[in-house]
């Protein structure tokens, strides 16, 4: 009759739970776990010699941080002081909810990519509606604008609606009216662009 299997190392183990550390299987089936904690309820915490770690949390996983960043030595937080910073040295950074919403809520938000060349993309894909509101200005600005619809585009405002270009490829009805800025200089048309976008063409 063969024996049962102890690990190394057994700190704790009761009705409440258990801490192991070492081996939990022998050394034919063995597959690098070092450490293991377990609670009543499904908690679990397993960590791997190979650098990997596995937290499952059967219920809500909470965290609460920030509280008391004055303390000590730091008599000073400003108001971008962090609290909580996820850096992956390499590698991507995952978040997945397969049966919920993914939330970000904060005073600002920015969003950056800092990459290099044509690898410097921040991509937007989605099924149904992609909403995007302001209560002030909304600026879009690049390079190239590119709008492709497989049905209308419409454009409505309670004000002017202005287009300032070169040449427009498609006569429209309103062709006519656009004609009004062919004799715009290229540095009139760049003071226009400034006051209509907010000193925006400057990133252009």
């Amino acid at each position: 009759m063969s024996k049962v299997f102890q690990p190394e190392h057994v700190v704790t183990d009761n009705p409440h739970g258990a801490m192991v550390y070492g081996p939990v299987t022998t050394e034919k089936d063995d597959d690098g776990t070092r450490y293991v904690q377990t609670v009543k309820g499904g908690h679990t915490l397993i960590v791997n010699e190979n650098g990997n770690k596995l937290d499952h949390t059967p219920g809500t996983h909470n965290e609460l941080c920030g509280t008391d960043l004055v303390k000590g030595k730091n008599t000073k937080s400003t108001d971008e002081a962090v609290a909580k910073a996820i850096v992956a040295r390499k590698g991507d950074i995952v978040i997945v909810a397969e049966h919920g919403n993914i939330k970000l809520k904060a005073n600002n938000i920015y969003v950056e990519s800092s990459a290099p060349g044509p690898a410097g993309n921040f991509l937007v894909e989605a099924n149904g509606h992609i909403g995007l509101t302001s209560g002030e200005k909304v600026t879009i600005a690049g390079a190239k604008l590119c709008m492709i619809s497989s049905d209308n585009i419409t454009l409505s405002a309670k004000g002017d609606i202005i287009q300032i270009c070169e040449q427009l490829q498609k006569s429209t009805p309103l062709s006519n009216i656009f004609g009004i800025f062919t004799n715009l200089s290229l540095a009139g048309m760049i003071k226009l662009l400034d006051k209509e976008c907010g000193n925006q063409t400057k990133i252009i």
